[in-house]
């Protein structure tokens, strides 16, 4: 496993841990079953979808250059 394996791996345990743990329940308690969000950072879209009331990570893709040409573009406006 690459070490960009590894990160993304890390990264969808640590949202799984949070989102299943106590801190993430509020999150949790208002999905219904089967219902998902995305969340995009900088590196990473990480897809969260409610499975048997358990939150289920996965991450999606590396939206970099898309979010820096969205940066690019908001940049451009001023």
């Amino acid at each position: 496993m690459s070490s960009r394996e590894q990160e993304i791996a890390k990264i969808a345990k640590m949202y799984t841990k949070y989102l299943n743990g106590p801190l993430g329940r509020g999150v949790m308690d208002h999905l219904k079953e089967g219902e998902s969000f995305k969340i995009r950072s900088q590196n990473e879209m990480v897809e969260i979808i409610k499975r048997e009331g358990k939150a289920v990570v996965k991450i999606l893709e590396s939206p970099t250059t898309e979010a820096n040409n969205d940066t690019d573009r908001l940049s451009n406006l001023h």
